[in-house]
């Protein structure tokens, strides 16, 4: 006997693929991401010359009907000419990306609807990848402000600026140095 209420246990899972920077910025979107996403969010941390490669594979390897209820976050990194052309047609057929990014070399990608390329804050402080996602988490509801996130996302931008030298917030150094402490000097 087929039991009529089954379904109505099962939860609805949506997927969220982060491809970001593996320096301090990207690792923090990272972190912010899994707070917004927990267990439903999976992760890549990459140089900067890997990026395009594993748009690509991603975008080439399956087709649209295996990716839907799926979207792909880029953050602190850019995508090229090519990828760029993908990613729209992608978006196009039903496909669903968001890219964020703070570097100069990316505000033509503001073009697509998929991208936000932000360089500074009106009040002219600059920007950061973590602190741009943390907005954006925060403005679609898919995170709760904290005083807590909020210095953690400070911490970074003042770092990934260097601020943190202006400042003479070494708090923000250490963050850095703690992520990325080498135990074999």
């Amino acid at each position: 006997m087929e039991l009529s209420y089954k379904n109505k246990f099962l939860r609805v899972i949506k997927i969220y693929r982060l491809f970001s920077h593996n320096g301090l910025d990207g690792v923090g979107c990272g972190i912010i991401a899994r707070l917004a996403f927990g267990d439903d969010l999976h992760v890549r941390y990459m140089p900067v010359n890997a990026l395009d490669y594993r748009v690509s594979l991603y975008l080439d390897q399956e087709t649209l009907n295996k990716k839907q209820g799926e979207t792909l976050l880029i953050t602190d990194l850019s995508v090229n000419k090519e990828n760029e052309r993908k990613i729209e047609e992608f978006v196009r057929q039903g496909g669903n990306v968001v890219l964020i990014d703070h570097h100069k070399s990316a505000v033509h990608l503001n073009q697509y609807s998929w991208a936000q390329v932000t360089v500074q804050y009106e009040n002219g402080k600059l920007t950061c990848a973590t602190s741009l996602l943390y907005d954006y988490l925060v403005q679609q509801n898919k995170l709760v402000q904290t005083d807590a996130v909020e210095e953690f996302v400070e911490l970074i931008r003042q770092y990934d600026t260097w601020e943190w030298d202006v400042n003479q917030n070494f708090k923000a150094k250490q963050l850095n140095d703690l992520f990325f402490f080498d135990i074999h000097r």
